[in-house]
């Protein structure tokens, strides 16, 4: 009796693990067809944006007591302790990051509360806007 209901055991979890195995194949195959369905958009082409270097959170919580030049060395402890940084340009404000993938924290954290003029690839979805970086420089 243990043989068989071992057996029976045995038949079911290789027929679970074969079904599994099937249904992650199909999910990737449906992966696949949408990522090919659904082109990768071209690279945006580089824009310069000047704008103050703002810390995000202190921007977003504090209203207008969160930016300019009364508000720097705050932005510069936050921006230094890993919050997010962006550079507002108008009403807008463009979430950083550098041309190479990594945080722009490092290289806008000293010029928090200034203006800079950045150079780099814009994007925007849902509503949210980005630049990644590639130069910065004092805005003139």
């Amino acid at each position: 009796m243990n043989r068989v209901v071992g057996g029976v055991v045995l038949v079911g979890l290789v027929m679970a693990t074969g079904m599994s195995a099937w249904a992650h194949s199909e999910h990737e195959e449906h992966g696949a067809a949408a990522e090919s369905a659904s082109a990768a958009p071209a690279a945006p082409a580089e824009e310069s944006l000047t704008g103050e270097v703002v810390d995000v959170f202190c921007y977003l919580s504090h209203g207008a007591d969160g930016l300019g030049k009364g508000h720097a060395g705050c932005a510069k402890k936050c921006i230094k302790g890993g919050l997010p940084v962006a550079i507002k340009v108008g009403d807008q404000l463009y979430l950083a990051s550098m041309a190479d993938h990594t945080a722009a924290n490092a290289q806008l954290a000293d010029l928090a509360a200034t203006q800079v003029t950045v150079r780099g690839q814009v994007m925007e979805r849902d509503g949210q806007h980005l630049i990644s970086i590639s130069t910065i420089e004092p805005a003139q």
